[in-house]
């Protein structure tokens, strides 16, 4: 393999994405521990969280492919740049274009243009002089080749032979290049290559392995004699009656043909259908801009023809495949498409009916969210109810409570615009609310952690700062004086009150909303607002109560244990 890429270093790894874990590890080791990798819109390469589009990172930059500007970017920023990585596949599926996998769903038409061969090569080899002159001249950065997908399609076997000099026919010289499955014939193995001084092998103690990806199954015997005879096979051949290059130009040529006559088919089906091939490869394109030209995959399924349980438009062919294969696959193709468009899915839709269709999409989503957030909302509360609203005191002092927040503080904050007064009512309500959890609730506390949001320390801060904001008000003069001479602050009683109010909740609020996001963040803040109408639901039970529970206190140092179950309560000693 060494002698076939012009190579200097050979590592094994298990699959293609931890071999571009792998590389990216060594490279940075290589460069003086620069982090920063490069990569190019839309382009995948692998999906372990070190190479994976959502969680590679902010190591990782992404630019336009096939741009010069993109070229200016690595000279400009070499002192940050570890390696610029290249996924050459692109070229077919569409430069800064999803590949079908990615796209998942096709909304609309789907035309796609390979970027002319010559443009392309072009672009790679100014790629690489850039790379070539920033090691030379600046700071060391790797042109990396991820030939994952491509290598071993082509005749020329890699992209840096495929993609030669437009002018000059001079084949492309990466730094590292790495190699999938198809290095092993399919066989669980993959393959870092690289240019001495890229793939941190000088140390050969691998001293600590702090950079090195290591694993028991990195090379795979298995996997080793499988690449051991196919790769005897493309460099001897003495085995075999046509050699592999040979094969694959075959299998090129007729798989180019298949997608020739197969698009002729559909033209003369009047099917808004084509197929584009890059030697086994095969994808989709949708002429008509039609919100359901996804479910051709579906209709394909229907006919005994499976493209993958990820793919819109997206498959590849075994280089056994017969012309009698060939002619049965594109028999089927051409009945899916004639049942879908007798089905109408195949109809471009108007700008209206669009604007409907997502209309009523949105409506279906919006309740659907909305229905997910009130049964986490009513969740929460069951959970509170159920671990810490047990006593008949508690209970009882939780529904007059909510009598008067709703009767009485909402009115003057929300209605009458005096919100020193509902302040102060809301604050009266809550020393009800709070003196049953205080006094009489028999508390578990394991089991208390149960309820979202818990935190027994932020009522304690809230009590806290209620008392400061009060000595506060009570020394406004001197605390004003003291402050209007660094600080020029004008608020009248009401704001002060407004102000001191959020700020018993929404500090909480602010911490919720960081551990576990803005949504959780509102929906305890609304729990919390719409708590009182949901006591009196709750509590309207124990509205009244036998006089003997005001003598029911707790002890305040004691442990207790309740079973969610039975509701019994029992004191740990």
């Amino acid at each position: 393999i060494l002698g076939l890429t012009g190579m200097d270093q050979v590592r094994y790894s298990l699959s293609g994405s931890e071999a571009m874990d792998a590389a990216f590890k060594d490279i940075r080791a290589s460069c003086r521990n620069k982090k920063v990798i490069v990569r190019f819109s839309s382009a995948y390469h692998g999906h372990v969280s070190g190479v994976d589009y959502l969680n590679c990172g902010p190591d990782h930059i992404f630019l336009e492919e096939c741009s010069q500007q993109s070229i200016d970017f690595i000279e400009k920023y070499h002192f940050r740049i570890a390696a610029v990585v290249v996924n050459p596949m692109q070229h077919f599926t569409g430069v800064n274009k999803a590949s079908p996998p990615g796209e998942k769903l096709t909304l609309t038409s789907r035309v796609r243009q390979a970027v002319p061969k010559d443009v392309y090569a072009k672009w790679l080899h100014d790629l690489q002089d850039k790379c070539n002159y920033c090691t030379k001249y600046l700071s060391k950065v790797a042109l990396v080749l991820d030939d994952i997908y491509f290598a071993f399609r082509t005749p020329e076997l890699f992209s840096m032979k495929y993609f030669t000099h437009p002018e000059t026919g001079a084949a492309l010289k990466p730094n590292v290049v790495v190699l999938g499955k198809g290095i092993a014939a399919g066989y669980p193995l993959s393959m870092v290559l690289g240019q001495k001084g890229f793939l941190n092998t000088y140390d050969k103690k691998f001293l600590l392995q702090v950079n090195k990806t290591v694993g028991t199954l990195s090379a795979w015997y298995g996997g080793i004699v499988a690449s051991n005879v196919y790769l005897e096979s493309i460099v001897k051949g003495s085995f075999i009656k046509t050699s592999v290059k040979d094969q694959l130009l075959t299998m090129v040529s007729k798989f180019d043909q298949f997608t020739l006559d197969l698009n002729a088919k559909f033209a003369a089906e009047n099917l808004p259908i084509r197929i584009r091939s890059f030697s086994n490869t095969f994808s989709i394109d949708y002429l008509n801009k039609s919100l359901y030209n996804s479910r051709y995959p579906q209709y394909l399924m229907a006919e005994g023809l499976y493209l993958g349980n990820y793919s819109t438009g997206k498959f590849n062919l075994n280089a056994d495949t017969t012309k009698a294969d060939l002619d049965v696959l594109g028999d089927k193709f051409v009945t899916a498409g004639i049942k879908m468009d007798k089905d109408g899915f195949f109809e471009p839709m108007t700008s209206s009916a669009k604007r409907k269709l997502f209309c009523q999409l949105a409506v279906r989503f919006s309740s659907i969210m909305m229905k997910q957030f009130y049964d986490q909302i009513m969740k929460d509360k069951h959970i509170d109810i159920e671990v810490s609203h047990n006593h008949p005191v508690n209970k009882f002092g939780h529904f007059w409570s909510s009598v008067f927040m709703i009767l009485v503080a909402y009115p003057y904050i929300f209605m009458f615009g005096e919100p020193l007064k509902g302040c102060i009512w809301f604050f009266l309500t809550h020393v009800v609310r709070q003196s049953g959890h205080f006094f009489y609730e028999h508390q578990d506390r394991d089991i208390e952690k149960l309820k979202f949001g818990h935190k027994d320390a932020s009522k304690k801060e809230a009590a806290a700062a209620l008392a400061v904001a009060f000595a506060i008000y009570q020394y406004r003069d001197q605390v004003w004086d003291y402050i209007s001479r660094y600080v020029t602050i004008s608020l009248s009683i009401d704001q002060y009150a407004s102000l001191v109010a959020l700020f018993t909740v929404i500090p909480h609020y602010v911490e919720i909303s960081y551990q576990f996001g803005y949504t959780r963040g509102i929906s305890w803040l609304l729990k919390i607002i719409t708590d009182p109408f949901t006591d009196l639901l709750d509590f309207y039970t124990h509205a009244v109560i036998h006089p003997k529970w005001f003598l029911d206190f707790k002890e305040q140092k004691a442990k207790y244990k309740l079973d969610l179950k039975t509701k019994l309560i029992s004191k740990v000693n």
